[in-house]
């Protein structure tokens, strides 16, 4: 069959204006096909490293689309512009003053930078440009397809051969479209349904009074409407970080509550705030107030923000079994289905590859469920691994191995069912995108992103960056209060936009910043870990 009759019989398949499919040069009928779910970060680092970091001879013979509802790239650093109103959920849960909360070098792709002149810590738009930008550098948008939800994504076969059939809603024309694939890549991301945890008694302290609300955080947008409100703010992760730092400027008093095992699991203490008083967990509700774990309460409260994470669904594969945090994880060469308790979806080899019998080996992929990991270059590891075991399936040791590698992996947890997805092993990210690394460069890969044999995968600038991310954030602050003219100061040394010269910036500024409290005489600055 000729290439031109085969890519009008896919048009006509999809029923859509955009070519849905890069057509083999050489073959009627491609290799491959591949198609990767979600536009965020990680579904474009996932489709930069299959067209660009894998041999050209080898990837022209594949067919490789891109499947994104919204009508743009950038995932949650893509605004919703429309004003989200319970209960329906927006399309993102950014919100007006949200910008980065880790210097943005230590979010990006090996050589690939944000350019001169950016803020250190920039709004979001700048991130979502940035989106815009990779595909711009690698030629990427033929195989994406905006506005294409995928409905269902259903196995036909078995455990050694067979297919996705994808049924994906095309929002533009409003009809209905198809199309089989040989693997599946889901990069759909984690932040789109809240985690809202229900109290006994809230529903009746809500009624109680005129005013009172508990609302998730992913309805936060403009600190203002807070203006004198007494919150509190459930949750000590980025979102609830955050929230407390803007809401403290506009509400009557604020408050956050904290479990008491939450320096375990998150990456960070939580910050010393003025104005924010901490608390302990919530026990339930009265009437009257908020009663906390130790018996006190709070009665003035009347607002309660819930900066309290996401569930992880993917509605899509219908197949996988939904269980809870309390049902125990079976031994991993048990699981005969993949399973998902809201956080944690399993059997999954080092949290990419599905290792569920429902299916042929490589068939499902899953990339960006880290958490606590620095997104662009975690994606990327996670990418290189898929993108290479999909070249070479040989590359990887037997399905058995695997899962006993997921077994090593879990007992190392205290608890893995409720860590989920969250990297908290020694070394957290960077040792985790490393191993991922080994894995290519043991079996002899090289290039294309991978370093040779015995050289890291992680530039040690990462590390720095990371370790030293909450100082430099302080100290990007303290820069921006001094004016516009101390911005253009720092950003001036920037001319090209490389990777040495972010790295100088940043280095220079946590040298800066080190002199500036001991020569104040302070530690204890807003933002600063206690």
């Amino acid at each position: 069959m000729p290439n031109w009759f085969r890519l009008a019989l896919s048009l006509l398949q999809f029923q859509a204006p955009l070519h849905l499919s890069r057509v083999s040069l050489t073959a009627d009928v491609p290799d491959k096909r591949i198609a990767i779910v979600g536009g965020g970060t990680a579904g474009i680092v996932m489709l930069k490293t299959l067209v660009d970091d894998l041999p050209k001879d080898l990837t022209q013979t594949w067919e490789i689309v891109l499947f994104e509802q919204r009508d743009d790239v950038g995932g949650i650093w893509y605004p919703d512009p429309h004003t989200p109103h319970p209960p329906d959920l927006p399309e993102s849960p950014l919100y007006p003053r949200l910008r980065t909360n880790t210097p943005h070098p230590s979010m990006t792709i090996p050589q690939f930078q944000f350019p001169p002149g950016t803020a250190l810590f920039p709004n979001h738009a700048f991130v979502h440009q940035y989106h815009k930008s990779m595909i711009s550098r690698w030629n990427l948008s033929s195989y994406i397809h905006l506005r294409h939800e995928v409905l269902a994504a259903d196995w036909h076969g078995d455990n050694v051969s067979g297919h996705w059939q994808l049924t994906a809603l095309d929002r533009t024309h409003n009809r209905t479209v198809h199309a089989g694939f040989d693997h599946l890549v889901v990069a759909s991301g984690h932040n789109q349904y809240p985690y809202e945890p229900k109290f006994q008694g809230q529903q009746v302290w809500e009624a109680s009074a005129p005013g009172r609300k508990v609302l998730h955080s992913i309805f936060y947008r403009e600190p203002e409407v807070y203006r004198g409100r007494n919150v509190l703010v459930v949750g000590g992760g980025a979102s609830g970080r955050d929230i407390s730092q803007q809401v403290v400027r506009f509400a009557n008093s604020t408050y956050v509550s904290l479990r008491s095992d939450s320096m375990r699991l998150l990456p960070l203490p939580f910050p010393h705030i003025p104005g924010v008083e901490r608390v302990g967990a919530i026990s339930h509700f009265t009437p009257h107030a908020p009663v906390f774990e130790d018996g006190t309460s709070l009665p003035q409260i009347d607002t309660v923000l819930l900066a309290t994470g996401y569930e992880l669904r993917v509605p899509f594969l219908s197949f996988i079994r939904n269980t809870s945090l309390s049902t125990p994880l079976p031994d991993p060469h048990d699981c005969d289905a993949l399973t998902n308790n809201g956080r944690y979806l399993r059997p999954l080899f080092r949290h990419v590859l599905s290792l569920a019998p429902t299916h042929a080996p490589l068939a499902l992929a899953f990339i960006g469920l880290p958490i606590f990991v620095s997104n662009g270059i975690s994606d990327f590891a996670q990418a290189l691994l898929v993108a290479h075991a999909l070249a070479d399936p040989a590359l990887l040791p037997p399905a058995s191995a695997l899962l006993a590698d997921l077994r090593a992996q879990e007992a190392a947890l205290d608890n893995p069912a409720r860590i989920g997805h969250r990297i908290v092993q020694p070394g957290g990210g960077t040792a985790y995108q490393d191993e991922l690394v080994a894995i290519l460069q043991d079996s002899g890969r090289e290039g294309g992103g991978i370093p040779s044999r015995g050289t890291r995968f992680t530039e040690p600038w990462r590390e720095f960056a990371t370790r030293e991310s909450g100082r430099l954030r302080l100290a990007w602050l303290k820069i921006e209060a001094l004016g516009k003219d101390e911005v253009r100061k720092w950003l001036g040394s920037v001319k090209r936009g490389d990777e040495a010269e972010w790295v100088d910036l940043m280095e220079r500024l946590a040298e800066w910043f080190k002199e500036q409290m001991w020569s104040s005489g302070t530690r204890r600055l807003i933002g600063a870990p206690t």
